[in-house]
C-alpha cells in the first residue's frame, strides 16, 4: 500500500552525491511526497518508508531524497527509525544509505553514523557497512573499518582497527569495538588489546569498557602505565573517573611502581593525572634511591 504525488514532469534533474552532483540524467519517474507502508504475511505493518522524493532511472538504482524509513515490532509499536539525506534501493530487499546516517531506537537511544555507504536488509533488519564508518557518541568520536547492527540484538559492533577519540583530548586504539546498548545506557567495550593515551602517558591493557553516561572507563586485565618521564606502573583492573572534567586512575589491585629514583610495591592506587599527584594506599613497601 502507498500513497504519493506523481510530477509528471521528465526535466533532468541534478541530484545530490555526497557533496557533489550526479552528471544531469534523465529520470524516468519522480514522486514527491513519497510514502510506502509494507506489511507482513499476517497483514501487520511491517516497516514505513516516506522521502521527501522519489526518483527512478532506466538503468540505476531508484533513489530517496531525505528518506525516513520506520520499523514496527509484532506488538505494532515503533522499534526504531532510519534516516538521511539520501538513499538508493538496490534490490528488492536492499537500501543504501549514503553519507550521515541517524538510527533512533525506541529505548530513547541514538546513533549518528557517516560512512560512505550503509546497506539496510529489509528482510532481516540488518545493517551493514564494510566501508570506514565514523560513529558520534555524545563525549566520543569512533572511527572503525565498518560497522554490523544486527536488528534482533542490543549490540552494535565496530569492527577492524577502531580509533577513539574523546573530548577532552584522550585517545583510545583497539580493534572491534561492541556497542551495548541494554537498559538505556551505552556501553563501549572491547576484548581486544587497548592504548589508551592521555596528554604524554600511555596505558596499555587487555581490554575496556566505556560508561558514556557516567565518564569512567574500566581498563581490564593486565593495566601497564607509562609515563613521559620514564617510570611506569603495572597493575590490574584499572578505572578511569572523567566526571567533571577529572582524569584519576583507580584500583584495589597490587601496584608496582618503577622509576629512576623508587621501587615500590602497594595495594590499591589514586593517581589525579590533572594535579599530578599518586597515592599508593595500603600495604606499601619498596626502596628509595639517591
Amino acid at each position: 500500500m502507498f500513497s504519493c504525488s506523481i510530477q509528471e514532469d521528465k526535466h533532468k534533474a541534478s541530484l545530490i552525491h555526497n557533496q557533489t552532483s550526479f552528471e544531469e540524467v534523465t529520470y524516468l519517474e519522480r514522486i514527491d511526497n513519497f510514502s510506502l507502508q509494507v506489511f507482513d504475511a499476517k497483514a501487520e505493518l511491517s516497516y514505513f518508508v516516506k522521502a521527501k522524493s522519489y526518483f527512478s532511472f532506466n538503468n540505476l538504482p531508484a533513489l530517496l531524497i531525505e528518506p525516513e524509513i520506520i520499523f514496527y515490532d509484532a506488538k505494532g509499536n515503533k522499534n526504531y527509525v532510519l534516516n538521511s539525506k539520501r538513499a538508493q534501493y538496490v534490490d528488492n530487499s536492499g537500501i543504501k544509505f549514503k553519507g550521515k546516517v541517524g538510527i533512533h531506537f525506541s529505548n530513547g537511544l541514538n546513533h549518528k553514523i557517516n560512512t560512505e555507504e550503509l546497506l539496510l536488509d529489509i528482510e532481516t533488519r540488518d545493517l551493514m557497512s564494510k566501508k570506514q564508518v565514523t560513529y558520534l557518541g555524545e563525549t566520543v568520536k569512533i572511527i572503525s573499518q565498518g560497522i554490523q547492527i544486527r536488528a534482533k540484538s542490543d549490540i552494535i559492533k565496530l569492527i577492524g582497527n577502531i580509533k577513539i577519540n574523546q573530548r577532552d583530548g584522550q585517545q583510545i586504539l583497539t580493534k572491534d569495538l561492541y556497542i551495548n546498548q541494554i537498559e538505556g545506557q551505552k556501553h563501549f567495550y572491547s576484548k581486544n588489546k587497548i592504548v589508551y593515551m592521555f596528554q604524554k602517558d600511555k596505558i596499555y591493557a587487555d581490554g575496556i569498557d566505556i560508561n558514556e553516561q557516567e565518564r569512567i572507563i574500566e581498563l581490564l586485565g593486565k593495566v601497564r602505565i607509562v609515563k613521559d618521564s620514564g617510570s611506569n606502573i603495572s597493575t590490574k583492573n584499572l578505572s578511569i573517573d572523567q566526571s567533571n572534567g577529572l582524569e584519576i586512575y583507580k584500583t584495589k589491585e597490587m601496584v608496582h611502581y618503577r622509576s629512576n629514583t623508587a621501587d615500590i610495591h602497594a595495594v590499591g592506587m589514586i593517581y589525579d593525572v590533572i594535579k599530578q599527584k599518586i597515592k599508593l594506599t595500603s600495604d606499601v613497601s619498596g626502596t628509595l634511591y639517591k
